[in-house]
């Protein structure tokens, strides 16, 4: 099984898309979004965070802490992390640097698009 993947922006190769270049061709975004945190925000604070699916996370400026399964992975402006199916996953932003991102929720092509 696969695990999270950390990318940075500046050092893949994208050919055809973003998706691809971070091996993710045969999947589509099903949901979105842009999420400016406040110093020292926990994402999903006190819950158990998983999803069905593979989530993308791009780092657009700041500073965070990932953490994925109990581990703590720093996360920056230009970075991309990929949360595979059932990992449990949450983002602490920095406390002076707080981080802006861009997630995507992911499925393989043809799959539904339920949570």
């Amino acid at each position: 099984m696969r695990s999270m993947r950390l990318y940075k922006i500046n050092e893949i190769k994208v050919e055809k898309d973003l998706l691809s270049a971070i091996s993710l061709s045969n999947y589509v975004v099903i949901r979105g979004g842009v999420h400016v945190y406040k110093p020292k925000e926990e994402s999903h604070k006190g819950e158990y965070h998983v999803h069905d699916h593979p989530e993308v996370f791009i780092g657009i400026k700041g500073e965070a802490v990932m953490i994925v399964n109990g581990r703590k992975y720093r996360f920056s402006g230009g970075d991309i992390i990929v949360i595979e199916t059932g990992e449990e996953h949450h983002v602490v932003a920095d406390e002076s640097n707080p981080i802006t991102l861009v997630w995507l929720d992911v499925r393989k092509n043809g799959e539904g698009n339920s949570n």
